[in-house]
């Protein structure tokens, strides 16, 4: 005799929340109905009904946003972290890019800090902050290092361009990757904030360093993307 297998509510509420995006009820970006109104039509609790809800949010189906409910994932945004295109210009083919650098300031290196580029604590580095959307959605934030030993003047010369061209066009430098490291994160505080999710909200965490061809490190690009608003594909022709 087989064994009979059964449900739960939440797993239910699941399969026919897929069925339903499958099926386009809700177009992308659009916000799903209350959580009342879904209980109601999915004959579930709200508990089952959040259960159900969260497993799609860690699949990077939908999505929440802070006070303002649950929405359907968008198309995600094809990044190679290997490359030195800018955002910009990548995103430019896929869609609507923006983006704003909230910050641009000069800091002190602590210990940490010069330990990594190599340099001595108190140095200076430029530190430029702010964010990246895509079709009016955001997806990351991005807080980049600058070794001001090697371009005091950096921030002057950036004026909207990505970071590689100012690196090529003003200082004849050519940004070379030294390492590159990625791992889940739950989003807090700033970027949780920034990106209007809630908090503890799945997210990756990307961080790159570049440095010349001498080896000395020029940058260090920490970025943190909102887990359902990027697909990773790694060309083997950005590595030299």
């Amino acid at each position: 005799m087989g064994a009979e297998m059964t449900m739960t509510s939440a797993g239910s509420a699941r399969l026919a929340l897929q069925s339903a995006l499958r099926q386009r009820r809700w177009q992308a970006g659009e916000k799903l109905p209350p959580e009342r109104e879904l209980c109601e039509s999915l004959g579930v609790k709200r508990m089952s009904l959040r259960q159900a809800l969260l497993a799609l949010e860690n699949e990077g189906a939908v999505f929440r946003l802070d006070r303002r409910g649950w929405f359907v994932a968008q198309p995600r945004y094809v990044y190679d972290p290997l490359s030195h295109v800018g955002f910009e210009r990548a995103a430019r083919v896929q869609g609507e890019a923006s983006w704003q650098d909230l910050e641009q300031e000069i800091i002190i290196a602590d210990t940490n800090q010069a330990s990594d580029f190599g340099i001595a604590p108190g140095s200076p580095l430029l530190r430029v902050f702010g964010w990246g959307a895509l079709n009016g959605h955001r997806i990351f934030v991005h807080d980049v290092l600058i070794n001001g030993l090697l371009a005091p003047d950096y921030l002057a010369r950036l004026d909207g361009r990505s970071f590689t061209e100012v690196w090529e066009q003003e200082f004849g430098i050519q940004p070379r990757l030294a390492n590159l490291m990625v791992r889940p994160v739950r989003l807090e505080g700033v970027a949780q904030q920034l990106l209007g999710c809630t908090n503890g909200a799945p997210g990756l965490y990307i961080k790159r360093t570049r440095t010349d061809a001498e080896g000395r490190t020029l940058q260090i690009d920490r970025e943190f993307w909102r887990f359902e608003g990027l697909e990773l594909q790694l060309s083997l022709e950005n590595i030299k």
